[in-house]
Parts: structure tokens; sequence; C-alpha cells
């Protein structure tokens, strides 16, 4: 059955319902009152009652008629993929999906119905409307809706029409932030024992910036001694200027596979987002140059969620 329908109704950007791909059952309420008007049927023609016969016809064809309006519900009716949202592994992504057709008929209540998001009810009654579908992202990557069931039983809920449609429409997923050990290129300072292990701040060494008080533990070789033979106990401060932009490398990770080394790189993008400071990525066969804000953020996320599925 599964592969039947997939040769018949196969993935696709948009798809149009027509006779081809719509099915029509009768809802119960509907098989009940088709076992009714029957069984008013051979009532009349057993007892050749004219009333009988009346009320069998009028049953059967409010039935007639209902699967006639709720076909129409669908034919005709275009679902176009349009669009999904980025987000974390383990938020819920949006996909958007309009639903177009040629002109302005009432045609209700339609659900699009899965398990991952139970009925999404939507009332179509103008040449475009939107409905949006909420998938959680359990992975990395593309947030794919799956196969999915789209039905009406407007008006009478004696019929329901339904057809089953899989449309090539994604969200996408970043990974999710974790910290791990950064390994930067840092030049040594003027003493050794000046030298701070940390990436986010280095000792100043190259250029004077003022002098300041001695504290206990202060290189000697910093002593001011024009100030030592006033006694004055002063030591000299010292800065050095480096750039503001921060450049993330794959292969400051280089022990980490490669999920964890998208994460950690998220981890530092999340860092220096943070502290509104320059940042940029490398990454095998791609780079985003440094640059801050909420955009850029976004762009860099995008970035890291479409690595290995290009």
């Amino acid at each position: 059955m599964t592969s039947w329908i997939e040769r018949r109704l196969p993935e696709q950007k948009q798809v149009t319902l027509n006779q081809s791909k719509i099915f029509i059952v009768p809802t119960r309420q509907g098989l009940l009152l088709l076992v009714i008007a029957i069984l008013v049927l051979l009532l009349a023609i057993n007892f050749e009652s004219a009333l009988n016969y009346a009320l069998a016809f009028w049953l059967i064809s409010m039935l007639w008629v209902a699967v006639h309006l709720t076909f129409r519900n669908l034919s005709g009716l275009t679902l176009l993929a349009h669009s999904g949202t980025l987000v974390r592994v383990g938020d819920t992504t949006e996909v958007t999906i309009k639903l177009l057709s040629k002109s302005r008929v009432n045609r209700g209540v339609l659900e699009l119905i899965h398990q991952e998001w139970g009925a999404v009810q939507v009332a179509v009654s103008e040449l475009e409307t939107t409905v949006v579908l909420p998938l959680v992202a359990r992975h990395r990557g593309p947030v794919m809706p799956p196969r999915f069931r789209i039905e009406s039983r407007f008006p009478f809920g004696l019929i329901v029409a339904w057809s089953q449609v899989h449309l090539d429409v994604k969200g996408w997923a970043y990974p999710e932030a974790q910290q791990f050990e950064r390994i930067t290129s840092i030049s040594d300072s003027e003493d050794d024992d000046l030298s701070v292990n940390d990436h986010f701040f280095k000792q100043g060494s190259e250029d004077f910036h003022s002098l300041r008080s001695y504290v206990p533990g202060d290189s000697i070789k910093r002593l001011h001694w024009p100030g030592f033979s006033r006694d004055l106990l002063l030591v000299k401060s010292f800065s050095d200027y480096q750039s503001s932009d921060e450049m993330i490398e794959w292969d400051q990770f280089p022990s980490l596979p490669t999920e964890l080394k998208l994460k950690a790189i998220a981890y530092y993008c999340d860092y220096f987002y943070s502290k509104n400071a320059p940042f940029g990525i490398k990454i095998p066969n791609q780079e985003i140059e440094p640059d801050k804000g909420v955009e850029h953020l976004t762009r860099v996320r995008q970035r890291l969620a479409e690595y290995g599925y290009e």
C-alpha cells in the first residue's frame, strides 16, 4: 500500500489535487444513513409505499450531493511548499505551506493530519491560505514534514474526501551549543611567568600603558626604578593591541568528531555574540568573514545547520 501511494503521489514541491489523487469514502454517520436508506427502499419495494420510496430516494440523493460537495472542497486545490524556520536541535520548527485556489470557493475546514502534529485545521475560502505545521527538530540538518493526510468532511459530515500529500519543504536545525577546549595560537609574552593560558585574555607585553602601585607577585623586571629612587614602589603596566575579530576555525578542535566540532563552533558563536564581538567561522570549504549582530549569527547558524547536506 505504501509503495503504491509513493508511486501515485510522489514527493513534490507543489501538488494540485484532482480526481486521480482524491479518495472518497463515507463516514460512520454516512454509512449508517446509507444502510437506513437501503432498508427504507426495501420496505418501499415490499409494501409498495410511495412515501417510503420518496424517503429512500431523498436519503440517497442527500448522500449523492454530499459526495459532490465534499469532493469539490479538495478538487483543484494546490498545495505549495513555501518555507521552514531555523531552530536549535530539540526545538520546534515551523514549516509553512500555502493552499492556492483558482476561485473564491468556501471549502470549509480542511484538516492536515499526522501523528507528528495531530490535526491542524484550516478554513479555506480565499484564493490563498497559509497553514503552519509544527515539527520537532530531533537532529541537526533539514527538518522535513512526513507524508500527511489532508481531508474534508464539509458540509454534512457524511462523506470524507482525502488525499496523501508529501511536500518537498524543509526547516533547518543548527547544532546545540556545547563547550569544548579551543586550541588557538597565542604569541608568547615577554615574561613566561606572566603568560595566561586563556584565549579570551592576553597579558600585555608590547606597549607601555601606565604606572601602577606594586602588588606582591609582580615581576622585578617591571619595577619603575626612577620612582624606586624616590621611595615610590611602582611597576610599569603594558598592553597588547590585538585584533578584536575572532575567527572560529574547524582545526581548533582537532580531537573532536564532526558533530561535536559543530557544537563547539556553535558555542563560541553564541559566546562572542553575547559579548557583541565580531566573529567569523571557517569550516571545510566554507568561510564566513567576521561580523556581528543577530543577522550574522543567523547566517552562521544556517551554515552550521546545512553543513554536510549541501
